[in-house]
């Protein structure tokens, strides 16, 4: 009975959703494109050269590789690629693992709670470059960016070493095999990462509609929503690099609902308790964007 309700609210709110951008087709073309003019200009020109190099390099055994380093270091190596490929590619690393039974359930929820990181290269030349206009700005944010979410694994982690950590290498790589493959995949993730931009952009222009907000509240809404489109309404924040610096750090901590529910779409087979994750996100983008901004309010007042 609670599924069905439940059912019946998602198909009333879609319905509801349509009828208000039949009525306002100005926000659909508008919004839809500023979506996908962010996507083109600066996501997939910067992103798609990455996710095709790090999809070869795991089909060239990258990840047996660095379970050899350690013991139990399985956990080790979705951390390692999930810091290269950023999200959501680190909820495609945790379900192989869990479908090969590398590791356990509560260890895929411990796991998922740490590597919710972007992509470097997003990081530094999307927020960086473009943002700031330095590249260097970059490197630290996607500094602090790692040593947060390796002070929480540190935090959380279980110290237990897992049955079946096993990983086993791949033999007779081939290298135009891998590269068609690494190119379909890759274009398959950031069509979904499209998607998400765009449907996010639209519930983003509706709510302005209504909401007659500050640029700075406005900007926390839409990186609670949508990263991408977060982090360029950041960008356009007067000159105050404190607070910019606070809420980008905010946005590429917590990584926006649209990630979250990239996320739990990937894992939607599992018993994964998703609202954990994402209050362990939400607190930790608060703590880290605050305490970030107090420390350059006394280097840089």
């Amino acid at each position: 009975m609670i599924k069905i309700r439940k059912n019946l609210i998602t198909i009333l709110l879609i319905l509801i959703l349509e009828i208000f951008i039949l009525l306002n087709p100005d926000i659909l073309i508008r919004y839809s494109k500023d979506g996908l003019n962010l996507f083109i200009n600066k996501l997939f020109i910067s992103l798609f050269p990455f996710f095709v190099l790090n999809k070869i390099l795991i089909d060239y055994n990258l990840p047996y590789y660095i379970s050899k380093l350690k013991t139990n270091s399985t956990t080790l190596s979705i951390i390692i690629l999930s810091m290269l490929s950023g999200m959501p590619s680190n909820a495609e690393y945790i379900k192989d693992y869990l479908e090969n039974e590398i590791i356990s359930l509560e260890e895929a929820e411990k796991l998922l709670i740490v590597t919710y990181f972007p992509s470097p290269v997003f990081v530094i030349t999307v927020v960086g470059y473009l943002g700031f206009n330095s590249v260097f700005t970059g490197f630290i944010l996607l500094f602090i960016i790692y040593l947060t979410n390796l002070i929480l694994w540190a935090l959380i982690k279980n110290n237990k070493r897992l049955k079946s950590n096993i990983l086993y290498i791949k033999n007779n790589v081939n290298f135009i095999v891998s590269f068609k493959k690494a190119i379909s995949s890759s274009l398959n993730s950031l069509m979904i990462i499209l998607g998400n931009i765009i449907i996010f952009s639209i519930l983003i222009g509706i709510l302005n509609k209504f909401l007659n907000t500050n640029i700075y509240f406005e900007s926390i809404l839409t990186s609670l929503l949508e990263l991408s489109n977060g982090i360029k309404k950041i960008s356009v924040i007067g000159t105050n690099f404190n607070i910019k610096f606070s809420l980008c750090l905010f946005a590429l901590i917590f990584s926006g609902l649209s990630i979250h529910s990239q996320v739990s779409s990937i894992l939607s087979n599992y018993n994964i308790n998703f609202l954990k994750i994402f209050l362990y996100r939400l607190v930790t983008s608060i703590f880290i964007s605050c305490f970030s901004y107090i420390v350059l309010y006394f280097l840089n007042p």
